[in-house]
């Protein structure tokens, strides 16, 4: 079982078809080379191979050939390997910016949501204070109300007057 933060789609991704196609032809190409570098030694080395029953000669232009060949296949090897590393580090740099963007994303929406988060307290808080106002002109207009049935005086009259022309006019805003 692969631990819980292995990202299975990225070890997925990573063994597509093109990468695993370069690594076989790259593994192929290393293999020849190897073979290659053996025949190359013994061309140079010997002049002639002796079998059991017959002998090899092998002229000295064979064994350059075979060094010219091996030579080419070692370089055609290291081009490969190089672009087996940048796949990897093309691979890698991908991975990197996937997270790093994955990573923002959260970060935005985390932004996103705090920020909705405190426009809500702050329509929370107008509320209230909307509400605390509309309770406060109330309680001047029952207690001017009040004030006024007890004692209908003009100074009382004008008190209910003056709150009366203030919830007219800030009707809808309260």
């Amino acid at each position: 079982m692969l631990p819980e933060d292995v990202n299975h789609r990225a070890l997925l991704e990573w063994d597509s078809p093109r990468e695993k196609t370069m690594l076989d032809f790259q593994a192929f190409i290393a293999i020849i080379t190897a073979i290659l570098v053996f025949v190359t030694g013994v061309a140079l080395k010997y002049e002639t191979i002796h079998f059991k029953n017959y002998e090899l000669p092998i002229p000295q232009w064979a064994g350059l050939s075979f060094a010219g060949v091996t030579f080419t296949f070692v370089v055609l090897d290291q081009i490969l390997r190089g672009f087996v590393r940048l796949e990897e580090v093309q691979r890698r740099d991908e991975e990197v910016q996937r997270r790093d963007e994955e990573r923002n994303r959260r970060d935005e929406e985390a932004r996103a949501r705090k920020a909705d988060a405190a426009r809500a307290e702050d329509e929370r808080i107008r509320a209230t204070e909307r509400e605390t106002r509309r309770t406060r002109i109330e309680t001047r207009y029952r207690t001017a109300l009040a004030r006024f049935h007890l004692d209908p005086s003009q100074f009382h009259r004008k008190q209910l007057a003056d709150i009366l022309a203030l919830l007219e006019e800030y009707r809808d805003t309260l």
